[in-house]
């Protein structure tokens, strides 16, 4: 019977009762439906590569309820682990803080050079004033024919061809997806569950089982290069 040793960590718990009872990754991804990949992460403890803690709570309850763990236990140590991260954080913060005199210096100066930039630009003006009729009705002209030329390059942009995406889930597993490099979002998905996504550049997509999704890029079938049961890192187009 494994003890309860306070010294274990979330990761080694769990692992130590995978050991004791025989239980290869291979078979726990099989029962949990989580990929190996993401199985080695949690018991390594490598924190900083694993999914959102929302996914990572249900992953340990998962991973404790196959061996036969304490999935409440495994999730308080993670918990407790994850605290003591940011407490080693925590004081790089207060630092920050104390070059906010720094800071102000340099927004003083900021301002100084802003003061002067309006000078200058007053300056331009006035003598623009001074200027004759024609040479006037001239430099509209131009800026009129900039602003037309910008005009036409902002529309030109928006007319770019839309990249359509759909996947569709063929087993439970989570999903992370960031369209036209902005903020990620996080699913999860089960089985027979459709995704449809739309973009103007691209996609990024992080899964937790790469035989768990198949994909359709702007109506045609899109082949994932990885190994059924492992995470997988997919860069469209």
């Amino acid at each position: 019977m494994i003890s309860e040793n306070r010294s274990f960590s979330f990761g080694h718990y769990l692992q130590a009762f995978r050991i004791e009872r025989g239980i290869s990754l291979e078979e726990l991804s099989r029962e949990t439906k989580i990929g190996i990949d993401c199985l080695s992460l949690i018991e390594n403890e490598q924190i900083d590569k694993l999914p959102p803690e929302v996914f990572v709570k249900g992953f340990l309850r998962s991973y404790a309820r196959v061996v036969n763990a304490d999935g409440d236990e495994a999730v308080r140590r993670y918990l407790t682990c994850i605290g003591v991260i940011n407490q080693k954080i925590k004081p790089e913060k207060e630092l920050n803080k104390t070059g906010l005199k720094y800071w102000h210096k340099i927004f003083l100066l900021s301002g100084f050079f802003l003061f002067i930039i309006i000078i200058s630009v007053a300056s331009v003006y006035e003598l623009s004033d001074k200027t004759g009729p024609a040479e006037n009705s001239k430099q509209k002209k131009r800026s009129s024919d900039i602003k037309q030329n910008v005009i036409k390059e902002k529309s030109s942009e928006k007319t770019g061809e839309e990249l359509s995406l759909k996947i569709l889930a063929v087993k439970d597993t989570w999903l992370k997806v960031i369209i036209d490099g902005q903020n990620p979002k996080e699913y999860i998905l089960n089985n027979g569950d459709i995704l449809e996504l739309k973009a103007s550049s691209g996609y990024n997509l992080l899964v937790g089982d790469a035989g768990a999704i198949k994909l359709s890029f702007n109506e045609k079938a899109f082949d994932i290069a990885r190994e059924s049961g492992r995470a997988a890192n997919i860069q469209i187009p």
